[in-house]
């Protein structure tokens, strides 16, 4: 089984410090993630107008806006520890500012359905992972649609948008055999036939097992939440976020699921050989 991406979504939980920012990386390097991955954006009140939020979300917004000048440490640092740098932008204008430390885009499932702001995304020509919670079958059919044209790989996360998400509702039934994307858009299964075309999870449970099940039920990348030991307990993100010993168990788990679900072709395997013996014929 090839190996399951597994990103550590560090978003707020920096606190507005670089120093608990860049610890986060090292972290997420130790924990044994491939990928670690923050958010920038540059005007908070105008990403808050976007989002029809009260005033409570957008003075978390103004808090925590990460500086644009973190960008390049921030992509050094993960580069020096062999992590991927994801960072998800959400304005349109803020895409050229992310750009030049990304190989990959990220899209939040907030702006997954913005026409105007996933065409300016697809332009870039570059792979993109794009979380679908909050989505309706019609709207992943509209996904569909878009980037039924896209050159480049698109990962679609499959995601509950609850912070945190009760295990009731993580429904991670949807990821089993992936056969319910030709359920949604028969006209574009073969934007799904393409070997680089996948599915995902975007965890927000607290859940130590829903990344395993999520690879059993056919994830081929797993996101989840990373805090610090201190992060600030009024943080947002605080109650989404699993601790670095939790977020270890969880990769750990994930890992162990690699190895239960092997390769999928039925055959006698070589630890079945002592017993091979005692196998009744005829």
């Amino acid at each position: 089984m090839k190996r399951v991406e597994v990103i550590a979504e560090t978003a707020s939980c920096h606190d507005g410090s670089l120093d608990k920012a860049l610890r986060l990386i090292g972290t997420a390097k130790g924990l044994g993630a491939s990928t670690v991955k923050f958010q920038f954006w540059s005007n908070p009140d105008q990403l808050a107008d976007l989002r029809h939020v009260g005033p409570d979300y957008r003075d978390i917004y103004r808090r925590y806006a990460m500086p644009e000048a973190w960008l390049p440490v921030l992509a050094g640092e993960a580069t020096a520890h062999g992590l991927e740098f994801l960072c998800t932008a959400f304005l349109i204008e803020d895409l050229p500012i992310v750009a030049p430390y990304i190989r990959r885009w990220k899209v939040s499932s907030f702006e997954a359905s913005d026409t105007e702001f996933f065409r300016a995304v697809m332009t870039y020509e570059r792979p993109i992972l794009v979380s679908t919670g909050m989505h309706s079958r019609e709207d992943v059919e509209h996904l569909f649609r878009m980037v039924s044209s896209h050159q480049s790989a698109v990962t679609l996360l499959h995601c509950t948008s609850a912070y945190p998400c009760p295990p009731s509702a993580a429904n991670l039934a949807m990821l089993l055999g992936q056969q319910h994307v030709r359920a949604y858009a028969r006209w574009a299964s073969h934007v799904w036939e393409r070997e680089d075309n996948m599915w995902g999870f975007s965890d927000h449970t607290r859940s130590p097992l829903a990344g395993a099940v999520a690879v059993g039920a056919g994830a081929r990348v797993v996101e989840f939440h990373l805090r610090l030991y201190d992060t600030d307990t009024n943080n947002p993100d605080f109650a989404v976020s699993r601790s670095p010993g939790e977020a270890r168990i969880y990769v750990e788990n994930i890992r162990q699921a690699e190895v239960l679900m092997g390769d999928g072709e039925k055959r006698v395997m070589p630890e079945e050989g002592p017993m091979l013996a005692y196998k009744r014929q005829g």
